[in-house]
């Protein structure tokens, strides 16, 4: 962070004084020079900005469709300012066809940047980069992210931003004892990924302050790095997935991971709560999987076997559809 904004305040001092002695030589007035030296400098400054916020491979597409636009359009406008009747308005054609060159060719080649295969040569990526991934808060307190860690099977760059942090940090300090316990475990949980051997925890200074929502900021830091999000919020993910952002899902792989449940299988488990339909009642196996059994809205609070009729599988999870078979004491 500190080179970053060291380079930016280097450039900025730098082509202001450059640019004023240019500015000067030419004959401009000192005060004119001034403006003009640090109205460059804004300029080039914002550009930098700007691109630093984009993927390569958008960069590299607009570099492309400019110098294509303007060698096609400087081109065309050259052969037909041949014509004597056009050599008046020569400029002006060269004016016109460069913007109507930037508007068709530049557009066009930047809506179908995802075609242009040649610049897959210069995005290559080393496999350390292609497995970075951005951390956020919910998958820190959910903290079954530091378990799959342990085991080996997540490796790489692991990103948590520094607005993360401060989140984490605010749901630490909460007044609400159930809220402070879960902001504790996820800094717990940092803490504790860092000491893993073969995973690289790093800290992201970004903050994208025009961005006011944590997930927003989260989708827009993934887009920059070309990142993949882990989270176990199912709205984010809904949303990084609109957006053309790969998500790792805690909760879809605990999903994919639980021992299989065939039809007609035995199965105990503890009524908790009424379902939806009459008479149904819902319970809850170890795994979190909800059970809905038919026939047991009485059998509240008690323990029952049960046989399996159905399955339905959601975003959310695994729903098991039962029938008693006995009632046992609890």
């Amino acid at each position: 962070m500190f080179f970053i904004v060291f380079y930016r305040l280097f450039f900025f001092i730098t082509t202001i004084l450059v640019g004023r002695i240019i500015l000067l030589q030419l004959g401009m007035p000192n005060l004119w020079a001034s403006i003009t030296a640090l109205g460059v400098s804004l300029f080039f400054g914002a550009i930098e900005h700007f691109i630093a916020r984009k993927k390569p491979r958008e960069v590299l597409t607009a570099l492309t469709g400019l110098a294509t636009a303007l060698l096609v359009s400087n081109g065309l406008a050259f052969l037909v300012t041949r014509a004597e009747i056009l050599k008046p308005v020569q400029f002006w054609v060269y004016i016109f066809a460069n913007l109507v060159g930037l508007y068709v060719i530049g557009g066009y080649i930047y809506r179908r940047r995802d075609k242009l295969t040649f610049l897959d040569i210069f995005m290559r990526t080393s496999p350390a980069e292609t497995l970075v991934k951005v951390v956020d808060t919910s998958a820190l307190i959910d903290a079954r992210i530091l378990d799959v860690a342990k085991t080996g099977f997540l490796e790489g760059t692991l990103v948590v931003p520094r607005f993360v942090l401060r989140e984490l940090q605010r749901i630490a300090d909460s007044r609400e004892h159930a809220r402070r316990v879960k902001g504790r475990r996820g800094l717990d949980v940092l803490r504790e990924l860092q000491k893993i051997k073969g995973i690289q925890v790093t800290i992201h200074p970004e903050d994208f302050p025009d961005l006011k929502s944590v997930d927003h900021k989260l989708l827009e830091l993934c887009r920059t790095m070309g990142a993949k999000l882990l989270t176990v919020d199912f709205n984010l993910k809904k949303l990084a997935e609109v957006q053309g952002i790969q998500v790792l899902n805690v909760n879809q792989l605990a999903t994919v991971l639980k021992p299989p449940i065939t039809q007609g299988e035995e199965i105990q488990v503890k009524i908790t709560k009424p379902g939806k339909e009459e008479g149904q009642g819902v319970g809850y196996l170890e795994d979190g999987t909800m059970v809905v059994v038919e026939n047991a809205e009485s059998m509240i609070g008690e323990t029952i076997q049960c046989t399996v009729q159905a399955f339905l599988q959601t975003e959310a999870g695994r729903i098991v559809f039962a029938r008693p078979k006995k009632t046992t004491s609890v």
